[in-house]
C-alpha cells in the first residue's frame, strides 16, 4: 500500500521524533483541537490520490486541494502545472514539499487546505507515471474514450492515482499512453465535460463512497503514519512551534 513519506523534524541541532514533537507541543494545543486533529488523522488515506496535470488556473488547483482535504485524502500530485499554477509550485520549499503550504494568494484561495496535504510536484507525465507506479498506484485517467470505464465500476480499494487534465485539452496524450485505464464520470445532460474542480470533487467523492461501502471506513493509515501526521498537524497548529522546539533543543 502507498505510504506517507517518512518524516524527521529538525530544530536547532536536534532531531525530534514525531512523539517528541507531540509531547512538547501538546501544552500549546487545546483539548478540542487535539481531538479534532485525532479525528482528521483517523479519516485520512493516501490509498487514492488526485493527480492534476498541466492545469493553468491556480484557483482550480486550490479548489481541488480543498475538496481533497475535506474528503479525507492525505496527498495530491501536481504534474507539469502551467501559468500561475506553475508560478505557485515554484514557491514551494523543495525540502518541505511533502508538507508544503502555498503562500499569499494560494493560501487564501484554498483556505489553507494545501498545508494539510502532502504535495508532490512532478516535472512531466513520464516521471510522474513512473514514480506513482513505483509507489504501487494504478493510474486512472479521467478521459472520454471508447474503452473508458464508468467510475461506478472502479474498485477504489486498489491504490489509485486519479488523474484530471487541464482546463482546455484534458489529460495529455503522453499520460494517456501510460495510464492503466480511462474512467468517465456520470453525465446525464448535454454537456460533455465538467470544470476540472467539479470533476475532481465528483470523482473523489465517489471514490470515498466506494471505499466506505466496501470496507466501512475511509481512513487507513498505519499507526506510525498517523503519528507522523499528528506531529505535522501539531506543528501547523502552533504558530510559534519552530522557536519553541528550537529552544527545547538548546536546553536538552
Amino acid at each position: 500500500m502507498p505510504a506517507l513519506p517518512p518524516a524527521s523534524f529538525v530544530f536547532g541541532d536536534r532531531t525530534f521524533t514525531p512523539s517528541d514533537v507531540i509531547e512538547h507541543l501538546a501544552p500549546f494545543v487545546g483539548e478540542d483541537r487535539q481531538a479534532r486533529i485525532a479525528e482528521v488523522v483517523a479519516a485520512r488515506t493516501v490509498n487514492v490520490v488526485p493527480v492534476l496535470e498541466r492545469v493553468h488556473d491556480l484557483g482550480n488547483v486550490n479548489a481541488v486541494l480543498r475538496s481533497a482535504e475535506g474528503l479525507g485524502y492525505g496527498a495530491a500530485h501536481l504534474v507539469d502545472l502551467q501559468g500561475d499554477a506553475a508560478e505557485w509550485t515554484s514557491t514551494l520549499d523543495a525540502d518541505k514539499v511533502s508538507v508544503a503550504g502555498g503562500i499569499g494568494r494560494a493560501r487564501r484561495q484554498s483556505q489553507g487546505a494545501d498545508k494539510w496535504l502532502n504535495l508532490h510536484v512532478w516535472p512531466d507525465a513520464e516521471t510522474a507515471c513512473d514514480g506513482l507506479r513505483a509507489e504501487g498506484y494504478r493510474i486512472a485517467a479521467t478521459h472520454l474514450a471508447a474503452d473508458a470505464v464508468p467510475i461506478a465500476e472502479i474498485d477504489f480499494m486498489q491504490p489509485t492515482a486519479l488523474v484530471f487534465g487541464n482546463e482546455r485539452d484534458g489529460v495529455s496524450d503522453t499520460l494517456l499512453a501510460r495510464a492503466d485505464l480511462n474512467v468517465v464520470l456520470p453525465i446525464d445532460g448535454f454537456i460533455q465535460s465538467y470544470n476540472i474542480s467539479v470533476a475532481a470533487a465528483l470523482g473523489l467523492y465517489h471514490a470515498r463512497q466506494d471505499r466506505l461501502t466496501r470496507q466501512g471506513f475511509h481512513g487507513d493509515l498505519s499507526e506510525d503514519e498517523r503519528l507522523v501526521l499528528t506531529a505535522r498537524y501539531y506543528l501547523h497548529s502552533v504558530k510559534a512551534a519552530a522557536p519553541i522546539l528550537a529552544r527545547i533543543a538548546r536546553e536538552l
